[in-house]
Order: C-alpha cells, then sequence, then structure tokens
C-alpha cells in the first residue's frame, strides 16, 4: 500500500531508517553488528544488549571513490590500508586518504573481500561471535613483497567523561608535536581535556606490543579491544570533539605500522611486510563488560 501521501509519514519513515540501519548483521555475546558492504564493509552499527550504540552512526549519502576521508561518512568503523594518510609507495604508486578499502564495495557474504588499488593485494575479513562479543578475523595476500600498514577505524561515539584504558606509560604525539613523548595520564586518556572543535591523536609506545584497549563510557560499560599483538603490536588513538566529526568520538586503532604514513613506517622498519603469494592473518575481538 502506498501510503506516502500521508502528512508526515515519510519523515517518521527516514526517522526510523536511520534508527535501523541496514546491511548484514552478525549478533555476538552481548553485541550485534550491522555492516554496509558497499560502503567499504563499514560497521554502522555495534550496538550491546542494552541498545546503546557504541559507534557514532555514519551521515548519510553517497560519496564517490577518491572523496577525502574527512568530507565523507565520519562515522561506523572502517578499515584502512595499506597507509591511513595518502603517501606514495617506493615503486612510485600513490595510495589515497585512509587507503584503499574504506569507499569501494566488498565482495562476498559471511566472508568479505576486496582487491587492492595502490597495490596487488587481496584483504578478506569475516565476523562472528565469540565468547566476549563479537570477533574479527582479518586476512590479506599480497601478489609481490610490499609494507602493509592497516589500521582498524572504530569512531565511537565520546560522551563526556569517555576515556581509554591502555597498559602504558608513554604516548608519542602526532598532530601538534609531532614524534614528542609525552606520559599517558588520565588527562590525556579522556575526551573532556580536547577542546570544543578540536582534536588530538596519539600512538602508543611503540617500543612495546599492545594488544588491548578498553574504551569507558560513563553510564554505559567498557567496551574492550583485544588484538593480535604478533601482527598489530601498535594501536594509535584519536580523539575528535567535532574538528571532524559531528559529535565526539574517540577512535580505538590498533595498526600493522608505526605511524599512519606506509612509507615513513617501511623507512624505519616499523611494519608488517607481506611477502608475495604468502597470506597474513590476524584477530581483533570486541566485547562488551
Amino acid at each position: 500500500m502506498d501510503d506516502s501521501g500521508a502528512e508526515g509519514t515519510g519523515t517518521v519513515r527516514e526517522e526510523r531508517d536511520r534508527e535501523r540501519p541496514t546491511g548484514q548483521r552478525i549478533a555476538g555475546n552481548g553485541l550485534t553488528a550491522t555492516v554496509d558492504p558497499r560502503r567499504g564493509a563499514k560497521i554502522v552499527s555495534l550496538v550491546d544488549a542494552n541498545g546503546y550504540e557504541w559507534l557514532l552512526p555514519p551521515r548519510d549519502g553517497a560519496y564517490p571513490p577518491g572523496t577525502p576521508f574527512t568530507e565523507a561518512e565520519m562515522g561506523g568503523w572502517d578499515e584502512c590500508a595499506p597507509s591511513i594518510v595518502p603517501c606514495t609507495l617506493a615503486d612510485g604508486r600513490e595510495v589515497p586518504d585512509h587507503g584503499d578499502l574504506w569507499d569501494v564495495a566488498w565482495t562476498g557474504t559471511a566472508e568479505l573481500r576486496v582487491t587492492g588499488r595502490s597495490a596487488p593485494y587481496e584483504f578478506r575479513r569475516t565476523i562472528s561471535a565469540s565468547d566476549h562479543g563479537l570477533r574479527l578475523d582479518y586476512e590479506v595476500t599480497a601478489e609481490r613483497d610490499m609494507p602493509f600498514l592497516w589500521a582498524a577505524h572504530p569512531q565511537f561515539s565520546a560522551p563526556p567523561g569517555t576515556s581509554v584504558q591502555l597498559d602504558v606509560t608513554d604516548v608519542v604525539e602526532v598532530l601538534d608535536r609531532p614524534g614528542a613523548r609525552e606520559s599517558w595520564t588520565a588527562a590525556c586518556a579522556t575526551i573532556d581535556t580536547v577542546s570544543p572543535g578540536g582534536r588530538r591523536k596519539v600512538y602508543a609506545d611503540p617500543d612495546r606490543v599492545v594488544d588491548r584497549a578498553v574504551l569507558a563510557v560513563p553510564g554505559r560499560g567498557e567496551l574492550e579491544l583485544q588484538w593480535s599483538g604478533d601482527i598489530a603490536p601498535y594501536v594509535g588513538l584519536w580523539f575528535d570533539a567535532g574538528a571532524y566529526a559531528r559529535r565526539p568520538v574517540i577512535a580505538i586503532e590498533p595498526a600493522t605500522g608505526y605511524y599512519d604514513s606506509v612509507a615513513v613506517a617501511a623507512a624505519t622498519d616499523r611494519v608488517l611486510t607481506l611477502r608475495a603469494g604468502t597470506p597474513v592473518a590476524w584477530q581483533v575481538e570486541v566485547g562488551v563488560r
């Protein structure tokens, strides 16, 4: 029945659509993820058993490949590879902003896969239920030897009081004082010390393996991420108080390289190196506690 002529019906329907993102749904222990394969296999929703949405929902709209990341959806959970920032590989190939994967369609059903544009590699991801919540299994295979910087990019909603728990003593500044070390303190760990409209990014001490971080949201609990530290020993933390996202977010970004540029990471020998034809696999587990 066509009821589009009813007063206000279209608006109500649009609001409901935004509240219930469409895509593949994967239910785990206390967490349900919704994935849109057409949008870089973005996790567009991550809801716990109490109905709380941990991710900032992505903005509506279609953004063509090549759109700068900060001008596109700015929400959800993306996969960045083979670099985060745009750069030039050793063979002269250009890597776009936030990599090849986030703005193209992936194929498959339970296992989603995509082929790199800046270099010849195949990237795969499967999300399944786990004892702790959800498990993300990754695998990448390259046609030739190459450095490969992957980073998860989940933009978690960060209301006042939200902070990150990380078992390190030092972090490295990326933006305002690139390369400067500072102590990992309660002030550094919270969204509350980022000025409205500002941002901060740090990496955990790259001289030690980090394989776990916790996002603590007052009144909502804690979201724990654990990952394969043997493959992804680094983690970046992005705090955005409205610089780019429409609401404050914190991104916990386990990564296979340090930091952000695969070209720089390769030059400093702090990046995963793929060997031609040899798959590399790793995992990320996400759970509410």
